[in-house]
């Protein structure tokens, strides 16, 4: 009994070995971060105001973003990683989920969103 124990053990080590091997390696690697663009009178985000979502990326392809699952845009693929930027308008107040993604890798940002009043270079958030 003892061996077919050792036997088994020893069987689901080396099936366990295999899975984690041949689990899949994101193969881009992006940093993202939520930049107000034009600064000035903002004291968060705001409706109607426009943001910049930059990626930092190692990779060349395109990164995608979407806010609460609606799709808001794509950057350009390029020959080199670079810095990519997309811009973004929160249309409603109320917390906004940003998902980055290019490939199989994402990231994911959670903000409050409340009404802007857009002052051109600045937003006031009420």
């Amino acid at each position: 009994m003892s061996k077919l124990r050792n036997t088994a053990s020893f069987a689901i080590a080396i099936a366990a070995t295999g899975l984690a091997l041949a689990a899949p390696q994101a193969s881009a690697e992006i940093g993202t971060s939520v930049i107000i663009a034009g600064g000035g009178l903002s004291n968060g985000y705001g409706t109607g105001c426009t943001y910049n979502v930059v990626a930092n990326s190692n990779s060349t392809a395109r990164i995608d973003v979407t806010d609460n699952g609606v799709w808001i845009g794509a950057s350009e693929g390029s020959p080199s990683p670079k810095t990519h930027t997309i811009k973004w308008t929160p249309a409603t107040p109320g917390t906004h989920t940003l998902l980055v993604t290019q490939g199989q890798d994402s990231k994911t940002i959670v903000l409050t969103v409340g009404t802007g009043i857009n002052g051109g270079s600045s937003c006031l958030v009420i």
